[in-house]
């Protein structure tokens, strides 16, 4: 337009609106890639016929006005042609609740549409020349792909709120450690200079205080109801045997149970410079003969905490137990304390990561009455016996739920 008359430029406009509409019949031939190219040759002979600047000035706003009366009809039709779309860029048909979202989605993009028609129509009577061919160049772009961008957080609305609601649980779960591990460790030092039998139970005291905020702060987080046998001594030592819903179990045992010891199999669960503080609070990884050290904590009158389904349980119900509790339990005689913990999985279950979006959840724990083996009983039938009073009680707290 400063270099060309406006009738060149109408005339250049007019051809390349006759090679592609030209192209569009032979090749794709659908309203949508027809469109285009009309209003090629139709602003492409105004601008020629008229040879003034308003002509070629029409042509991003009537683009745009021609896409605002096609998405309206569509929705008040009904027909939706951004499921059409999506499917074939993603190449699958839509779920359910995604043809749902998109739907929602038209009038999102009815309003930007409405957006886009105002900047241009705003322009088209404006006086600025420069700005008008900025934004009709280019300017529209950042318009849709800012909408573009608020569309996609949209569609990944609940994949992005869990992944905040995570970094916020991880991160709190890291911080609690940090902060509480200075007391802890300078507590961990002054009792083994005063040659303490057991340092490392001081240090699991004070970790427990911070996991205990953990659990208060966490994000569903809230009321821990526990429900205490009251022939479970605290002066005792025992075997808990305790079901397994989700990595949060480690921690929420942690909290109201100490000079406590576990079992785990994740080799790389800390990292290097977290793998005293693990060991501290009572991590050991399974090595060779495993249940020999923990067989030593219990002569060493500590606690020891083993999830004998050996994995966590996908939808809270009961596994099948190992035996390997109940023969420690048989050669170590020390009783088996079984602990039904219900509702960790709704904070982050197996198999995932993510934190759930649930806002409040109550987590159940269940101390039982210890048992001892029976005479004549063998680790089997034991594991057995425990399993099946374990099994009464998870359909005993199912039901009052």
């Amino acid at each position: 337009m400063h270099y060309l008359r406006v009738s060149t430029i109408g005339s250049f406009m007019a051809g390349i609106g006759m090679i592609w509409l030209s192209y569009s019949l032979y090749r794709v031939y659908t309203k949508e890639a027809l469109l285009t190219p009309f209003f090629f040759i139709l602003i492409g002979g105004l601008a020629y016929t008229l040879n003034h600047p308003l002509a070629l000035k029409l042509y991003p706003l009537l683009l745009s006005l021609s896409f605002l009366a096609y998405f309206t009809m569509a929705y008040i039709r009904q027909s939706y042609p951004l499921i059409g779309w999506v499917e074939r860029f993603k190449k699958r048909p839509l779920r359910e609740d995604e043809r749902q979202d998109i739907i929602r989605s038209h009038v999102f993009w009815i309003g930007v549409l409405a957006l886009n028609t105002a900047v241009h129509l705003i322009l088209v009577l404006g006086k600025n020349e420069k700005l008008w061919a900025a934004y009709a160049f280019i300017g529209w772009y950042f318009l849709f792909g800012t909408a573009i961008g608020i569309q996609m957080i949209y569609v990944h609305r609940i994949f992005l709120l869990r992944a905040l609601r995570s970094f916020w649980g991880y991160g709190l779960f890291a911080g609690v450690i940090i902060i509480g591990f200075l007391p802890a460790i300078g507590a961990y030092f002054w009792m083994t200079l005063k040659k303490d039998s057991k340092p490392h139970a001081v240090f699991q005291r004070i970790a427990s205080a911070m996991f205990r905020r953990f659990f208060l702060w966490a994000p569903g987080g809230g009321k821990i109801d526990m429900e205490k046998s009251p022939k479970v001594d605290s002066q005792r030592h025992y075997i808990y045997v305790a079901t397994h819903e989700s990595w949060i179990d480690y921690p929420l045992m942690g909290s109201f149970v100490w000079d406590l010891y576990h079992l785990t199999n994740k080799k790389n669960a800390f990292v290097w410079f977290l793998r005293p503080i693990a060991r501290l609070l009572g991590v050991t990884i399974i090595g060779h003969n495993p249940l020999y050290s923990l067989l030593q904590c219990l002569r060493a009158n500590s606690n020891v905490l083993i999830f004998p389904e050996g994995s966590r349980s996908n939808d809270g119900s009961l596994g099948e137990f190992k035996q390997g509790a109940f023969s420690l339990s048989i050669a170590a005689n020390v009783p088996i304390v079984p602990v039904i913990i219900d509702g960790t999985r709704n904070w982050v279950a197996k198999g995932s990561c993510l934190w759930s979006l649930q806002s409040v959840n109550t987590i159940r724990v269940s101390l039982l009455e210890p048992m001892n083996v029976l005479e004549g009983e063998d680790a089997a039938t034991f594991s057995r016996r425990v399993w099946e009073i374990m099994r009464e009680k998870k359909r005993a707290c199912s039901k009052a739920d």
